[in-house]
This record gives structure tokens, sequence and C-alpha cells, in this order.
């Protein structure tokens, strides 16, 4: 993993802590150590280049300083690599990938950033680098190039023979169908569950009613038992023989029963 920090500034002591600060915090995060490049503009011989974090612990940056980078001539030696298809060195493809930044002696940078966009797909280097490359040069291309078709060619043909876009929309795509499988699902899940709490309240309710009608069908049954218990009794104590017959005796318990 590369990381290249841009600084148009000379460096300072808090520009490198920025940096240091970015490569621990992925360290920690990713728990993998990046090789990171830090490219000044300014070409200033006051520029900062290391920290002094503890007294046997140095950060020394990977500094490049653009304006010393003899890009013309990197140029050249691609040029000739290109024809014997030859490959690139890791220097020789990071100095392509900025070259428009470069001390390159090329008067009109316009005509630079379109000659090296249609080498790109020549150049006999990994897939993986030439992905890097892509991006670094849609940047340029966005720098310096100011005709919006123009801008479109050139998008076009150094999309052409990399991986990355292609992977980079299919990531996207796969993402909002993530993101949109998400939200429809937790919308029919919050349909569900409310259709669900509206069911079972229903179900609870009406269980309720049920109830609360036994209940009454119950007390009124039994005040109704009562009311012809407390009949029969009368009818017996009133009875002049002071005899209750079987039939009486069996309406009593017929009835007491239901109370």
């Amino acid at each position: 993993m590369i990381n290249i920090e841009f600084h148009k500034r000379p460096l300072s002591k808090a520009i490198l802590k920025r940096d240091l600060e970015y490569v621990i915090q992925y360290a920690f995060f990713y728990d993998e150590v990046i090789d990171q490049r830090i490219i000044v503009v300014d070409d200033d011989k006051t520029s900062a280049n290391r920290l002094q974090i503890l007294a046997n612990l140095e950060y020394n940056g990977k500094i490049y300083h653009i304006p010393k980078i003899n890009g013309g001539l990197i140029l050249n030696n691609i040029k000739d690599k290109v024809k014997k298809n030859e490959e690139l060195s890791e220097y020789e493809q990071y100095v392509f990938s900025i070259l428009p930044l470069t001390n390159h002696c090329y008067n009109d940078e316009k005509k630079l950033v379109e000659e090296i966009c249609n080498m790109t797909q020549e150049l006999n280097i990994s897939e993986e680098n030439r992905d890097a490359i892509t991006l670094c040069q849609m940047i340029l291309i966005e720098l310096y190039i100011d005709d919006d078709s123009k801008k479109k060619e050139l998008m076009e043909v150094i999309t052409m023979t990399t991986s990355y876009i292609e992977k980079y929309e299919r990531e996207r795509m796969e993402q909002l169908t993530q993101q949109v499988t998400q939200q429809v699902t937790e919308q029919v899940t919050e349909q569900v569950t409310q259709q669900v709490t509206e069911q079972i309240t229903e179900r609870e309710r009406k269980k309720a009613e049920q109830m609360i009608n036994n209940e009454r069908k119950r007390a009124n049954a039994a005040e109704k038992a009562k009311n012809t218990a407390e009949k029969l009794l009368k009818e017996v104590v009133e009875n002049k023989n002071n005899k209750i017959d079987e039939k009486t005796l069996k309406q009593i318990l017929l009835v007491t029963t239901k109370m």
C-alpha cells in the first residue's frame, strides 16, 4: 500500500506531524504498514524532513522535491522501454504518474498530459500499478485540460485498459444495492412488526371482551340461581307440613350448583 501526500508549500513540522499521524492511524486500524511518499512542489532547501519522536526514535519522511526530478529525461527512458517492451522500474512508474508536475522541459503541459495518457496502456507494468497511475492521471486531466470534450476523450483512453473503473462501478452498485436492500428490509420489518402488533392487540382485545362477557354471563347465571334458590327455600319455609319433596330438593341442588 502506497500513500502519496502532495504539499505545495515547503514542509514544516506541523505538516510532517499530520503525515505521520495518518501512517500511525492506518497501522493501528488496518494493522498494515504503508509506504508513504511525500511530494513537495516547492523546492525549498529549508524544508523539514524529520521529526524527533523519542530520544531513540525519529520519523524520516520519504520526501521527493518535484522541481528536482528531471521528468523529461525519465520520460525519454520510458519511451525507449516501451519500444523494447521492457518493464518499468518503480521509480519510473512513480515519476510517470506525476510527470506534468516535474521539471519536464515541455512548453505545452496539456500536450504532455495527452501524450502520457495515450502511453499508459502501452506500459509494461502490473494491472494494479496501471490502475494507480490511471487515478493520478484523472487528477492531472482535471488540473490541466480545460476542454470538456478532450477531458472525456482522455478519460476514455486511460480507462480503456484498466479494471479499476469497472471495479469501482461494480462496488458502487453493490454498495447502493445493499443500502436499498437494507432500507427496504427496515421498512418491511417495520410494517410487518406494526401489522403483527395490531393483530396481537386486536386478538387480545377480543379475548378480553370474551372474558368479560363470560364473566357477565356467569354472574347473571349465579344471580338468577340465587333468586331461584331463595324462592324455593321460601316456599319450603312457608309449607305448613315443613316437608321437602324429592322434586323440590332436586331443584334446590341444581340451582345451588350454578351459584
